[in-house]
């Protein structure tokens, strides 16, 4: 059954990469995308009920031979049954929608180039009619922003008596704790990544252009007001702002009445102010002293994010040792692809 919940997930991500280069036509999409959702639960339904929890008593020498094969629960003569559930617990983690909004590039790549204009063409000054020897534009440049990806590396040891003898199937378990990791790492890049060495440039570190707020201390809700305007006056409706949730908290604090209750009231409500979403993540930073950047405003999608491999997961044996070491590696980089096209809120 994990063998058809794999095949399936295939099918939707290769779905997916149609959709995305346009290959396959919305409604044939929905079709096909509909019936393996149905597909795929079906099989999660029958893996849930195949992992359910076993107790039994009063075994036999064969049931004891074959729980051990079958690495399930037995109980041996009235003495107690030994319960073992089949699902492994993982710890909670944050959530990393902001690795859903910045852009991907894809590919083998040992290098990925995208072209920047930067600074863009100047104001157009008016002519008479016949006017000859007008000036060129000089100010307008075309640019490289160059994305090279490096290895990420995560080493799993794990114990032969995990492997063969629990009761978690733990070589399917770990595509997705692996998975888990990496993502946990990329958000933390995406956001405060410092730039040196191979580290990811982040949003936060980054940052050149910003907006000041009106008096020391932690921001006030004015403040992130300001922040939404000027966002606004610059980039798309598809821009957002991303704080950390003790800053959030710190400006939910701010006793300023007037209009700034309500604008606070449509932070509570919508999670926006001035129809600029607002993005809580604990990725950001939560720092707020003198010259911190406690909130950005942008959009994602001017985030470059190059990818240049899937994770691949090898086993590792050494002589005289029953462990095997999981070693997974990706290659990937990130760095803003315009960088004065986020703002930063920024505190004196």
């Amino acid at each position: 059954m994990n063998e058809e919940l794999l095949s399936v997930n295939i099918e939707l991500r290769n779905l997916s990469e149609k959709i995305s280069d346009g290959t396959l036509k919305a409604d044939e999409a929905k079709s096909k995308l509909d019936a393996l959702k149905t597909q795929k639960r079906d099989i999660e339904q029958r893996i849930a009920q195949a992992n359910a929890p076993i107790e039994r008593g009063g075994a036999t020498m064969a049931d004891v031979a074959n729980a051990m094969v079958e690495k399930r629960a037995i109980t041996l003569n009235g003495t107690g049954a030994i319960n073992q559930v089949r699902e492994l617990a993982k710890e909670l983690s944050r959530r990393k929608e902001i690795l859903n909004l910045v852009r991907y590039f894809y590919g083998p790549n040992a290098a990925t180039n995208i072209p920047v204009l930067s600074p863009s063409l100047a104001t157009p000054a008016t002519a008479a009619e016949g006017a000859t020897g007008i000036a060129v534009d000089t100010q307008a440049t075309l640019g490289v922003r160059s994305i090279t990806p490096h290895a990420f590396v995560s080493i799993l040891p794990v114990s032969a008596e995990t492997l063969q003898l629990g009761s978690v199937n733990f070589d399917t378990e770990l595509p997705a704790i692996f998975a888990e990791a990496f993502a946990d790492g990329f958000a933390q890049q995406v956001l405060t990544g410092n730039g040196t060495g191979m580290n990811f440039q982040g949003v936060f570190t980054g940052v050149t252009n910003t907006v000041n707020c009106a008096m020391t201390g932690v921001p006030r809700v004015m403040d992130v007001v300001n922040l939404a305007l000027t966002i606004r006056d610059f980039a798309a409706d598809d821009a957002i702002i991303v704080m950390h949730p003790t800053v959030y908290a710190g400006i939910m604090s701010d006793a300023t009445t007037g209009v700034a209750e309500l604008y606070k009231e449509e932070l509570i409500r919508n999670k926006t102010i001035e129809g600029v979403r607002v993005l809580l993540t604990g990725y950001a930073p939560s720092s707020v002293v003198s010259g911190s950047t406690v909130a950005v405003a942008g959009r994602m999608s001017n985030y470059g994010f190059g990818l240049a491999s899937e994770i691949h997961i090898e086993p590792i044996k050494q002589v005289g040792s029953t462990l095997t070491w999981f070693q997974a590696h990706v290659f990937g980089n990130g760095m803003p692809i315009v960088q004065s096209n986020f703002i930063g809120l920024q505190t004196i």
